[in-house]
């Protein structure tokens, strides 16, 4: 069982933690990393999710376990999803914001780097495969609700703004 902490409205750590899964109450959030990496074309390397996960399109993010910081987690994220090793200067910070639609606080980083396709090793379970895009196509993605829903809104609003 996956433990996460709690936190509040602002991003702030609670004493308290929750199972994965769970419900959360108003006002307790779990935290999530996302990262976008972009190319020097100025494309996204956005990635096709599992079956398992809804086989939707998306970045690259996942939950901030307990003890773990928001950078960690995105650190550890790129390197299971993407076999990606990126280090905390690589990271560009962007903001942590509450998401409307749920009880989760989202940190958003920026990766500025190229990488060859061919070197990216997925993780099966997670990824069904990756590919570069520009802004035109993933907003065409979006507006055809194939976009996993909370990684739409922190590319129109936080990336491609």
């Amino acid at each position: 069982m996956e433990i996460l902490d709690l936190y509040d409205d602002f991003g702030q750590k609670l004493k308290e933690t929750i199972n994965r899964g769970e419900k959360t109450e108003e006002g307790k959030n779990i935290m999530l990393s996302v990262a976008f990496i972009k190319n020097s074309k100025g494309e996204f390397l956005i990635q096709k999710t599992s079956k398992e996960k809804g086989n939707r399109y998306s970045s690259t993010g996942g939950h901030v376990m307990h003890g773990e910081t928001g950078l960690e987690t995105i650190k550890r994220e790129l390197e299971e999803e993407l076999g990606i090793s990126a280090t905390e200067q690589d990271l560009k910070y962007i903001a942590t914001f509450k998401y409307p639609k749920k009880n989760c606080i989202f940190n958003v980083y920026l990766l500025n780097i190229d990488i060859d396709l061919s070197k990216i090793k997925l993780q099966d379970e997670e990824v069904e495969s990756v590919k570069y895009l520009s802004v035109e196509e993933i907003n065409n993605i979006i507006n055809k609700g194939n976009f996993l829903e909370s990684h739409a809104y922190i590319f129109k609003h936080y990336i491609n703004n």
